[in-house]
């Protein structure tokens, strides 16, 4: 995650953003920035958004850049602007990151990648020694964990007991919408399924929050729609428990209805996007018990710095998307290794491996070991 970069950076300066990708006809574009601006400790300075010319003008106004600050190509950019920044944001799909990666790397700039971090695990762990080499700050937004649910979740594992199995499901329903607009390079896959850098790798980060391990050996199946995957049911193997994905883009009717149920030896978890401020915990002996921001003795939910407003009003997805960024801010000023809610560079590595392995195992139909 963070290797080494300027100690000198003071308490209350502004980290120095510098965004790649993500214009403002970007679909997540908008929930980045407005993540970025409500913590009120970056400022974008400039952008490579598009290599159009003619976009420029929007994108000027819509994140308040001056034209000269905006550029068409990343080489001009990191020429002109590589000792203004602190930190570059990449927003670009993760087939088309690699050689960016490299330049900014290159010049010693900090990343924060949106997740996932590669599109193909060659591509990653070619640039995960790269990075890791050039000992710089490398963070990616995972967003779902910073919702202090989830977060709440790993401290209370320990209250069921050894852990037996778990499933996490997200279905959607954007491939069958018939008004639905996907993005183009949506549509087709190239080394791992554009589904699964999407939804499965949300499901890995918080395997790897929870348990602090990657599978041992993943089987899957797959449905295709046409030239891209839009459904996938998943099973993990662990060292001591097994694991169970379901993640599709052909779900109609379920807009994002993301559910977290683990099974221990003592009780049982279960946490559902639909109410992102409860968590359910079951015991052996028949209770149950809902957890929520009014409840004694939370650790992460009762914490008022992580939420926008009093208990009543909800927090949700741009919530935990600013809780994201405050807890990058806060690595970088510290010059620490790790922050809870932030995976490590290896991490991300292992995501796309593992991602890799369960589309190859649905393709050969056998069981796939994890590299």
């Amino acid at each position: 995650m963070v290797q080494n970069f300027n100690n000198d950076f003071k308490l209350n300066k502004k980290i120095k953003l510098a965004v790649i990708g993500g214009g403002y006809d970007s679909t997540i574009a908008k929930t980045h920035l407005r993540s970025i601006l409500a913590t009120g400790k970056y400022e974008i300075i400039c952008g490579c958004f598009t290599e159009k010319k003619s976009k420029n003008l929007k994108n000027s106004q819509f994140y308040s850049l001056p034209k000269n600050r905006i550029y068409n190509s990343l080489k001009k950019l990191i020429l002109n602007e590589h000792q203004n920044i602190d930190l570059a944001l990449v927003l670009i799909p993760p087939n088309k990151r690699h050689s960016i990666y490299h330049q900014l790397a290159e010049k010693e700039i900090g990343i924060i990648a949106e997740k996932p971090f590669e599109g193909s695990f060659k591509k990653a762990k070619n640039i995960y020694k790269y990075i890791k080499r050039k000992k710089i700050f490398f963070t990616s937004t995972y967003n779902y964990l910073g919702y202090p649910a989830i977060m709440e979740i790993k401290p209370l594992l320990k209250k069921i007991g050894i852990i037996k199995n778990f499933i996490i499901e997200m279905p959607q329903e954007a491939s069958t919408l018939k008004y639905s607009k996907i993005k183009k390079w949506r549509t087709k896959d190239i080394t791992i399924p554009n589904l699964h850098l999407d939804l499965a790798s949300h499901l890995m980060s918080m395997v790897i929050y929870f348990f602090n391990e990657i599978p041992l050996m993943v089987n899957s199946f797959e449905n295709k729609n046409k030239n891209y995957v839009e459904n996938a049911y998943t099973w993990l193997q662990f060292r001591k428990f097994v694991g169970q994905f379901w993640f599709s883009k052909n779900t109609t009717g379920k807009t994002n209805e993301l559910s977290i149920k683990i099974f221990g030896s003592k009780g049982s978890i279960e946490w559902m996007h639909t109410k992102p401020e409860v968590v359910l915990l079951s015991n052996n002996k028949g209770d149950k018990s809902i957890i929520n921001r009014q409840s004694r003795n939370t650790k992460y939910l009762k914490l008022k710095k992580f939420h926008t407003y009093g208990p009543g009003h909800p927090g949700g997805f741009l919530d935990a998307f600013i809780n994201v960024y405050e807890e990058i801010y806060n690595l970088y000023k510290s010059n620490k290794v790790n922050a809870p809610i932030l995976l490590s560079l290896k991490n991300n590595l292992d995501i796309i491996s593992v991602l890799e392995r369960i589309h190859f195992s649905s393709i050969k139909k056998t069981w796939q070991k994890i590299f």
